[in-house]
């Protein structure tokens, strides 16, 4: 058990040896080494009769430090004062506060994606543009407006840029969503980013649906589970030759995530619940079922073995 107590969120680090993870109550975080699965450290930025709570952390790529999103909330005698959301730059050896970082463009908000470029000299806030950030003092010294990254006359790129565990530091591989302007209707492609390189690889697979979405290990296939409740579907996606290879009705469950397994044989679909189902990539069939005696409360993460 974590000495933080119930996990809510875990971030990996860049070499994939340990996860920080912010605890149920997102005030404190515990980090952990992977392979001994021994707590290494834990902190909290709260004092006093301030807490201050965690909602998001990017975490550098050396492990110096972590700029977190935050919001203080004190206790007063008739009320509770709540603060803006701050971005700090949190010490991960002392644990202090050595600085604030400014929202770009000045525009406070709630949430935030952060991600550092793989040597640490770079800060991705992801919004409608990608505004780049220097680490030395976090002044903005490129922006990139990718939702127009398309070819001319496609329409907004709307592309949440997940993260795959199969995936390079910088590369992203995903579904995407766009409108028909002839038709008027939403269309689903895969495409596959380089941040760095603004570069922007995609193809159509054809009319939207709610399909979640998992890149398989080398990056040639990736799988999608669809779960509109009573269309529950299994979708197998061949990158190399662009195009949707198979897709399957299945007994799925009202509440699903997809992860594909370290060797690339299985389907994982786990969320809500104490269960995580195995499926075989080729045949869809179901294989075993896997109890964990408590809860998920955090998503799944399968690495590949070192």
């Amino acid at each position: 058990p974590l000495q933080t107590g119930i996990p809510r969120g875990m971030t990996l680090n860049q070499d994939r040896t340990r996860f920080y993870v912010v605890d149920v109550s997102y005030e404190s975080v515990e980090v952990v080494d992977i392979a001994s699965k021994r707590t290494l450290d834990t902190f909290t930025l709260s004092r006093g009769n301030e807490t201050i709570r965690i909602w998001g952390q990017a975490i550098d790529p050396q492990e110096r430090y972590a700029v977190v999103l935050t919001k203080s909330y004190r206790k007063l005698s008739d009320r509770f004062e709540v603060g803006e959301p701050t971005l700090l730059k949190v010490d991960l050896a002392t644990h202090q506060v050595t600085d604030t970082v400014p929202w770009p463009d000045g525009d406070t908000r709630d949430r935030a994606r952060m991600i550092f470029s793989p040597e640490g000299d770079l800060l991705y806030f992801f919004g409608r543009d990608i505004v780049v950030l220097e680490t030395e003092g976090f002044t903005e010294v490129d922006r990139w407006e990718y939702t127009e990254a398309l070819d001319p006359g496609l329409g907004r790129f709307d592309f949440g840029f997940p993260e795959q565990t199969y995936e390079e530091p910088g590369t992203f591989t995903g579904l995407f969503t766009l409108r028909d302007p002839v038709q008027n209707r939403r269309i689903m492609g895969i495409a596959r980013v380089h941040l760095e390189e603004r570069d922007v690889d995609f193809f159509t697979v054809g009319p939207a649906d709610g399909v979640q979405f998992a890149l398989a290990p080398g990056g040639r296939r990736a799988y999608g589970v669809e779960s509109e409740v009573g269309n529950w579907r299994f979708w197998t996606f061949d990158l190399d030759e662009r195009r949707v290879v198979r897709r399957e009705p299945f007994q799925g469950r009202p509440r699903m995530r997809l992860v594909t397994s370290s060797n690339g044989e299985q389907l994982y679909i786990y969320n809500a619940g104490h269960t995580i189902d195995v499926y075989d990539v080729d045949t869809y069939d179901h294989l075993r079922t896997v109890e964990l005696g408590a809860d998920t409360t955090t998503e799944l993460f399968v690495l590949p073995k070192p």
